[in-house]
């Protein structure tokens, strides 16, 4: 591929691809230009560095999520868009890392996302630093299960890890732990901390509706006791 053939979208794309396949860690300059068949320095007239190529596969992953979201409620609406978010992240797991901890990942925004964010919860009732709170919630929880759902084993551990996890946890002494020991039998293998396979091949469908149902049910609860507005 000549440098002129190349494209913003196009490097992106193979940024995307490449950390589809080997993961973030492991994303270098050197293989993306190897893999689109230029030099580097190509690369970057159209890309600035290493961060703005990952912050844009995000971008990229999360595309469209939050466009034409259904009418309905606002907490209608918010639902349907953190389902959205979950299915875009699910189908790039290997990007969870960077949109759980990394700051970098904020560079990609999604616009047309954030105002209907914005507009769910004016709708709601929140206005001022509850608008603030409200929003870091649906943040939070936009962000939290999915990036802890598919958290992975230690790179290099592979199966072993997980065997050696499952171990563990049969292992457990519940002794003077009684609640552990009532329902370590479904806990086990099916709940976060206790469990030794990650959410891509597992899913946590079932506590992904509880998690949507106590985050927006929570935040009803919360715009409705708000003080009143006071009149302009």
């Amino acid at each position: 591929m000549s440098a002129e053939a190349l494209s913003r979208e196009r490097i992106l794309s193979a940024t995307l691809a490449l950390i589809d396949r080997d993961g973030v860690a492991a994303f270098g300059l050197r293989g993306l230009a190897q893999q689109l068949g230029v030099y580097p320095t190509a690369i970057y007239w159209h890309v600035p560095n290493r961060d703005a190529l990952i912050a844009g596969a995000v971008e990229l992953a999360l595309r469209g999520v939050g466009s034409r979201l259904p009418r309905g409620p606002w907490a209608q609406r918010l639902r349907v868009l953190l389902r959205r978010f979950r299915t875009a992240l699910r189908r790039h797991p290997k990007l969870a890392p960077v949109v759980g901890s990394e700051l970098l990942s904020n560079g990609a925004l999604d616009l047309p996302m954030l105002d209907h964010v914005v507009a769910a919860l004016e709708e709601a009732g929140f206005e001022g630093v509850a608008l603030v709170d409200a929003f870091n919630v649906v943040i939070a929880a936009m962000c939290g299960f999915v990036t802890l759902e598919l958290a992975t084993a230690p790179p290099q551990a592979g199966r072993a890890w997980a065997e050696a996890h499952r171990a563990r946890v049969d292992a457990l002494s519940t002794a003077g732990h009684p609640a552990l020991a009532r329902h370590l039998p479904r806990l086990r293998g099916n709940a976060f901390i206790l469990r030794w396979e990650d959410g891509t091949g597992q899913p946590l469908n079932r506590s992904f509706d509880a998690w949507l149902d106590v985050v927006l049910d929570g935040l009803a609860l919360r715009a409705v006791a708000q003080p009143p507005r006071t009149a302009v």
